[in-house]
């Protein structure tokens, strides 16, 4: 009888790890589909009903047919042919940006993107500057490659340059550079800002003046519902500083786990050497190719039908639930409004409560580095369905006259 085998003890398996390794907490391994039995407004999951499953299905059966001998096999490092050419066409089209086949990337989503670049620029105690607060999956990768996180404030308009520029400047008369400037640009995960033209290209000339790259991440860009398409940093910086994420996750779907770095060719030539995965979702590529021109469209203007009722119906919910010294955002596109509470409430202590009732949202500290945002919520209108927005507002607004209450300030 063969025993099973046991597992290294906590202090043998310690002494294995890198540095890396021993700086990152075990991080808990939850499902996405647990949200379901939730009134969920704490993820950014695209709609479950919009998903294109039919026309997907036909378009795999295309690709299948067409190139199945190498839909199935390993592929270029730096993306399907196939892809890429109907990607450059969009992004002419709808960003703006003429690139060539050598400027683009085909990554495993834009997450894989981040952490392409990551590990081609930054190394441990390395600084990064981003807006505060910023997306909480970005801050997640920089603490794992032991980057060093500086924040600049986020207003109406979005990142502020003045504040930018004071902090570039701070650093310079330090000897500091710090590596690149991330900037999520339209409908700001968190907080649903966009940032302005004139914004966008002061950044733009702060980049070229100081010498330092922007990581633009443009992954809600297909989604506005209201207001007008602002030209994009890439766009605006004629000195080839910008590097431009992009992603399908929020328009096609989100488990095709396809997004695309584009940069300078001799950026790319670097990304794809420290990139050894065969190719990103080789398959997935193929598909996408046959599925994008027929359809990516018509389905784009119903995701922004489907997700402007949304954010207007918690508009609505929020205006006509949330007490008195409640504030939030109106974003023009994206998947998120931005909720400052009274400053005596403390949303992460507040979610149990919101949970044991079924409602679930992501609390703002975790977009922040500095202990800041405990009075703030991030909402994702994109999951909840229509029904559920209202009743989930409601609810939160009730829990939050509770926390009041037991403040004894209401």
């Amino acid at each position: 009888m063969v025993s099973s085998p046991t597992a290294p003890s906590h202090e043998d398996l310690d002494a294995l790890l890198s540095i890396r390794g021993r700086n990152v907490p075990a991080a808990p391994i939850s499902d996405p589909r647990s949200s379901a039995d939730y009134i969920s407004f704490i993820y950014g999951f695209p709609d479950r009903a919009s998903l294109p499953n039919s026309t997907v299905a036909a378009a795999t059966n295309r690709a299948l047919d067409k190139h199945g001998d190498w839909a199935l096999q390993y592929g270029k490092t730096t993306g399907v042919a196939e892809l890429i050419e109907v990607l450059i066409q969009k992004l002419q089209r709808d960003q703006g940006l003429s690139v060539a086949n050598e400027n683009v990337m085909i990554t495993s989503g834009g997450s894989q993107g981040i952490e392409l670049v990551f590990d081609l620029f930054v190394d441990p105690g390395d600084i990064v500057i981003a807006e505060a607060p910023t997306w909480m999956g970005f801050i997640d990768a920089l603490n794992n490659v032991g980057g060093k996180l500086i924040t600049v404030p986020l207003d109406e308009h979005g990142t502020d340059t003045v504040a930018l520029e004071q902090e570039l400047k701070r650093l310079a008369g330090e000897g500091i550079k710090p590596k690149f400037i991330y900037i999520i640009s339209n409908f700001q995960n968190p907080s649903g800002i966009s940032t302005t033209v004139e914004r966008r290209q002061r950044i733009a000339e702060l980049a070229a003046e100081y010498g330092v790259l922007v990581l633009e991440d443009d992954a809600y860009h297909d989604l506005r519902f209201s207001g007008e398409r602002i030209p994009s940093i890439y766009s605006l910086d004629n000195a080839g500083y910008t590097i431009y994420l992009g992603t399908l996750s929020k328009i096609m779907g989100a488990g095709m786990r396809i997004g695309w770095l584009v940069a300078p060719e001799r950026v790319i030539r670097r990304l794809a050497q420290l990139k050894f995965d065969g190719g990103s979702n080789i398959f997935g590529s193929f598909v996408a190719a046959e599925w994008i021109p027929d359809h990516l469209d018509d389905h784009i203007d119903g995701l922004k039908s489907i997700y402007g009722q949304r954010r207007d119906i918690m508009l609505h919910a929020l205006q006509e639930h949330m007490p008195e010294g409640a504030s939030w955002t109106n974003p023009e596109g994206g998947f998120f409004i931005w909720l400052t509470l009274p400053d005596q409430i403390d949303a992460g202590d507040m979610l149990p409560r919101a949970r044991e009732r079924g409602v679930e949202y992501l609390p703002g500290a975790t977009c922040y580095t500095d202990g800041r945002g405990k009075n703030q919520i991030r909402l994702s209108f994109s999951f909840a369905t229509d029904d559920q927005i209202n009743d989930g507002i409601r609810i939160l607004a009730d829990v939050i006259h509770g926390e009041l209450l037991e403040l004894g300030d209401a």
